[in-house]
């Protein structure tokens, strides 16, 4: 018997085991590289338009669990601002839905704003204990650098001339006419 080329046999299978035992690990890191990858790509969020963030902080998140699907922020369009005004239930009769009026945000109060109505929300919502429309109204003007989303102020609507006296009496006399119902 030849022993030498049974050895020989034995060493070129086991190498050819060797080789396919080290092209599937080097297939599997190939798979786990690639699979990281995608998940670094997808690891980085991008808005589909231009916007500011309007809700949430990543820092106060820092280190706890996030589940996939998770509402970590929320980015507001920049383009197309309107101005949402809550007017009071008792006031919602002097409204046509396009009257023109001027606001004033809480963060520059000395800049008035010209602003044009739009819609008025048919259904009244709560706040504040008081029920109250919303009328949605455009910027006549092309919005400033710092208009942000969700910013408050007040607004005044031009619903037509009054005299002084009903100016000065017309919600004591509602008043009064609900109190007494007349």
């Amino acid at each position: 018997r030849d022993w030498s080329s049974d050895v020989c046999s034995s060493d070129l299978a086991h190498s050819l085991a060797e080789m396919r035992i080290a092209d599937a690990l080097a297939q599997q890191s190939q798979a786990r590289l690639q699979l990281v990858r995608h998940r670094l790509d997808q690891s980085e969020i991008r808005a589909p338009f231009h916007g500011a963030v309007i809700e949430g902080d990543l820092r106060e998140r820092l280190g706890a669990p996030v589940r996939q699907g998770d509402n970590l922020f929320r980015v507001a369009k920049l383009k197309g601002l309107y101005v949402v005004a809550d007017v009071p239930e008792r006031d919602i009769h002097e409204l046509r839905g396009t009257e023109s009026g001027e606001i004033a945000f809480y963060s520059q109060p000395r800049l008035k704003f010209p602003i044009q109505g739009r819609i008025l929300e048919p259904a009244a919502t709560t706040k504040e204990n008081a029920n109250v429309f919303q009328y949605r109204c455009d910027l006549a003007t092309a919005p400033e650098a710092w208009f942000r989303p969700g910013m408050g102020g007040i607004a005044k609507i031009n619903v037509g001339k009054r005299r002084l006296i009903w100016i000065v009496t017309h919600r004591t006399v509602d008043f009064l006419r609900l109190y007494f119902w007349w």
